[in-house]
């Protein structure tokens, strides 16, 4: 029987952002878009801006307004969900994540929650930190910086989830 790995740990808030930044361009689904499509617009608005015709113009600096937001909306949204945080006190909440034969219970002293491992979908490593996703585009993370045994970990998600490094 394999042992169960549990982890302990207090994100901070730099990689709480991070995080979320992270997965925002990789979630599911127009990735390519995500990262291109603001200097896309941006782009497109610059050409139609230099445009002899008044309306051209007007659509184009419309066109930059929205690429400048496109680009800047992942930058306010991982602030967003940082601000938040501290306003509901969970900075410095300690999560517990136990990984056992029967799934994942993550536990925070005040919510706790248990996923069946046919409810985790995907798992995967990253530069940081490791990652499991519970629904579509849906990932909570554990920082590489209290896995003592990487390989275990890699393991056991390997096991139960479709794994990606």
């Amino acid at each position: 029987m394999k042992k169960a790995l549990t982890y302990r740990f207090v994100l901070s808030d730099d990689e709480v952002g991070r995080a979320w930044l992270r997965e925002y361009y990789r979630r599911p689904g127009w990735r390519l878009w995500r990262v291109i499509g603001g200097p896309c617009f941006v782009g497109l608005g610059v050409a139609m801006a230099t445009s002899s015709e008044l309306l051209s113009r007007g659509v184009g600096i419309a066109t930059i307004v929205m690429g400048v937001w496109y680009a800047a909306k992942p930058l306010i949204g991982a602030r967003a969900v940082v601000a938040s945080r501290r306003k509901r006190g969970l900075s410095d909440r300690e999560i517990e994540v136990r990984l056992d034969k029967g799934g994942v219970r993550i536990d925070d002293g005040q919510v706790r929650k248990e996923l069946a491992w046919s409810d985790v979908r995907r798992a995967g490593e990253g530069s940081e930190y490791f990652w499991y996703e519970v629904g579509r585009g849906n990932r909570a993370t554990i920082p590489k910086r209290v896995v003592d045994d990487a390989d275990a970990l890699r393991e056991k998600l390997a096991e139960h989830t479709e794994f990606e490094s």
